[in-house]
């Protein structure tokens, strides 16, 4: 017999007749001891049971050709039933709501407003247009509203291209036009001059500033200042 150290239990198990399940019983303290002057029933059998790869070496070898059947079980765990579950991070509170699409809605036409008109420059590129003008200089049109500058990329200002002239002078007019709009938003006011407006016959409100034609775009801005206010 085994080492008792090498073996997880001794059993004694039972068939009852024509059910075709096997009844182990685990023996307390020695289970050789406990085994001492008792007599099997009919049909039942002594079993040495173990999950350790080791003690069933240790255990072939020392029982040797005693053992009538070796059987081998698999014990399986239990399945778990798949319960759904909630995620832990509700995706629908990420979702925008109605006005902050509009939001993003309208930061996208502007960036076409600003793609149909013609793009825009950098700072660099505005002074080398006007012709080494100051950054500073620069500045202070923006602020005065005489020229027009937009957010761009890294929100570095950008500097839309429909409102130089070929000689890389600004257009005339473009402070006039801010006012006249009401508005301080770059977005509002390039939007107006770059398209056509019915007032104007459908036509671009800087193609006129180009042509001269000021007082004419000054009394269509203040009409749609009128009507966004």
């Amino acid at each position: 017999m085994a080492d008792k150290a090498q073996v997880k239990a001794l059993a004694v198990t039972a068939k009852p007749r024509g059910t075709g399940v096997l009844t182990m019983f685990t023996m307390k303290g020695d289970p050789i001891k406990a085994l001492t002057g008792f007599k099997l029933p009919a049909g039942a059998h002594v079993a040495i049971v173990s999950e350790k790869p080791e003690s069933v070496s240790a255990i072939r070898k020392s029982v040797g050709g005693r053992v009538a059947r070796v059987t081998e079980v698999i014990e399986r765990a239990p399945r778990r039933t798949q319960v759904e579950r909630k995620p832990l991070v509700d995706k629908s509170a990420f979702e925008p709501d109605a006005r902050s699409r509009a939001m993003l809605e309208g930061v996208r036409i502007a960036q076409q407003d600003l793609r149909d008109a013609g793009g825009a420059y950098d700072l660099e590129e505005v002074r080398t247009l006007m012709r080494g003008v100051s950054r500073q200089a620069i500045d202070k049109r923006v602020q005065d509203g005489s020229l027009l500058a937009v957010p761009g990329p890294s929100n570095r200002r950008s500097y839309p291209t429909l409102q130089f002239n070929r000689d890389g002078t600004v257009v005339n007019g473009l402070k006039a036009v801010r006012e006249a709009l009401q508005t301080r938003n770059s977005w509002t006011v390039l939007n107006f001059l770059s398209q056509p407006d019915v007032r104007l016959g459908n036509r671009k409100p800087i193609d006129l500033l180009r042509s001269g034609q000021v007082d004419l775009v000054l009394e269509a801005a203040r009409r749609h200042g009128e009507q966004g206010a």
